[in-house]
């Protein structure tokens, strides 16, 4: 495909808002081990960066997944790698099944604010036990009337201490490991959710990671995204666009390591 005027507008305005508002703070959120994602996704929400592929009913762009990956190319410009991983997964990793198989009244009460900037999403899959191999997750979620019990706990969750809300995949039947899983949404200021401290990291430092924990929490059934079983599925397809993401992003990251090799060999004696 060639891109088009659009493309490099899109393009142009994230590369623009890079050199303004993110690069001139990066090594200062770094040292900090934290940045202030509801100020900068605000920002960003108000230039509509945070919804160009996602439905226009919710304030999105409505755009093909090809102006997306100009978007998360340009992100690869970041000075902190922490920063752009934040960005990446309130776009691309803990919305998309959100966007795609979420109710109308879940993707206005959530997916909205999601793109206008006004909340941070985060994705709750992994846990201490269960990294890569998603199947072997342990957090249960039990009906109980209209609600969700939730107990369990999730391990290296980017954006969580700042998190408005989770996209949290837990256990909801006892059926096989791929059919019993279900992607539900999570406020985190609900009751029995707790945060541990945040992990002091080698790097993405700026990025902030906890542990979290699900004490009997509380959450109305309707916050299940698409099909009660299907969890396992929309959470393989959530992973196909957050390395789609990571993927994109790196062609920046290498170019600007070419550059700065470029300017040390000039430079050195």
């Amino acid at each position: 495909m060639k891109f088009t005027e659009e493309h490099n507008a899109i393009r142009e305005t994230i590369a623009r808002f890079i050199d303004t508002e993110i690069n001139p703070y990066a090594d200062q959120w770094e040292a900090d081990g934290i940045f202030p994602a509801h100020e900068l996704f605000k920002k960003m929400g108000d230039l509509g960066l945070l919804g160009i592929a996602k439905p226009l009913e919710y304030g999105g762009m409505g755009l093909d997944y090809s102006y997306q990956i100009v978007f998360s190319e340009e992100l690869g410009r970041i000075a902190s790698g922490g920063v752009s991983m934040a960005i990446g997964v309130q776009t691309d990793m803990a919305t998309p099944a959100l966007a795609r198989f979420g109710s109308d009244e879940l993707r206005r009460e959530f997916l909205a604010p999601a793109i206008a900037g006004d909340a941070v999403f985060s994705i709750a899959v992994s846990e201490p036990h269960a990294g890569s191999d998603v199947a072997a997750i342990k957090t249960t979620a039990k009906k109980d009337g209209d609600d969700y019990i939730i107990n369990g706990t999730k391990m290296w969750i980017t954006n969580s201490t700042q998190a408005d809300y989770l996209c949290l995949l837990a256990n909801t039947s006892d059926d096989k490991p791929h059919l019993n899983k279900s992607l539900i949404i999570v406020p985190t200021n609900t009751p029995g959710v707790s945060f541990s401290e945040r992990l002091n990291k080698l790097g993405m430092r700026s990025s902030d990671t906890a542990q979290v924990f699900f004490d009997d929490v509380r959450v109305p059934q309707k916050n299940l995204i698409g099909e009660e079983g299907h969890g396992f599925i929309y959470q393989m397809l959530q992973f196909q666009e957050e390395r789609l993401f990571a993927a994109a992003g790196g062609l920046k990251g290498m170019e600007d390591c070419i550059n700065k090799t470029i300017e040390y060999t000039r430079e050195r004696q």
